[in-house]
């Protein structure tokens, strides 16, 4: 490999490639952008807690382009700022194709889901979601839900959070504990609390 000539010009910011690279590099960003999304979109919401597919996409792509600009010598640039154009377009784009459309907003972004309906869990609905159950019984406790019959109705929003109705207080029904299986006694009960505990 040649010695890297320190502030080449030429080299940082328009590179050896002939200028149709720059075309190239618009085909692959679009290519690799919505690629990604629609692997985003199949993966659940679980996998893209506070991001939506487009913003993950973003920051991945942002950070790739960038970082390699900041540390190989033979990337110029100019490369990086044409990334960073298209994939910023590209998500202005989608942003107002969901805006205009909600099939498309659907498509990408997906719906909520319902998973517990008068305290009844949707066994296929949480399968759907790619939940394990010990994960969404996890999901459960962080609102502090005890057991599932506390629940009226209970969502797996968007961010991949769950959006939960309560029965009042003195109308939960019986549903299933969500206390973890493994610390649980064998009827699946909470154990009482240790004395002194």
């Amino acid at each position: 490999m040649d010695p890297v000539t320190p502030f080449d010009w030429h080299r940082m910011f328009i590179g050896e490639q002939p200028p149709l690279f720059f075309l190239e590099i618009v085909f692959r960003v679009v290519v690799i952008y919505l690629f990604t999304v629609l692997l985003l979109r199949f993966m659940g919401k679980r996998g893209q807690q506070q991001l939506s597919p487009f913003e993950f996409v973003v920051v991945i792509a942002l950070g790739s382009a960038t970082g390699d600009v900041m540390f190989y010598p033979q990337v110029p640039i100019l490369y990086a700022c044409l990334v960073v154009v298209v994939v910023v377009t590209l998500s202005s784009l989608a942003g107002q194709a969901q805006l205009r459309s909600q099939r498309v907003n659907d498509f990408l972004e997906g719906r909520p889901r319902l998973l517990i309906e008068h305290g009844r869990v949707l066994d296929e609905n949480v399968r759907l979601e790619r939940l394990r159950p010990d994960e969404f019984l996890g999901l459960l406790r962080e609102e502090g839900i005890e057991q599932t019959g506390e629940v009226r109705y209970a969502f797996l929003e968007r961010s991949g959070k769950l959006g939960l109705y309560r029965y009042d207080e003195g109308e939960a029904r019986d549903g299933e504990p969500t206390f973890p299986l493994h610390l649980a006694g064998r009827d699946g009960r909470v154990p009482p609390p240790r004395p002194g505990a």
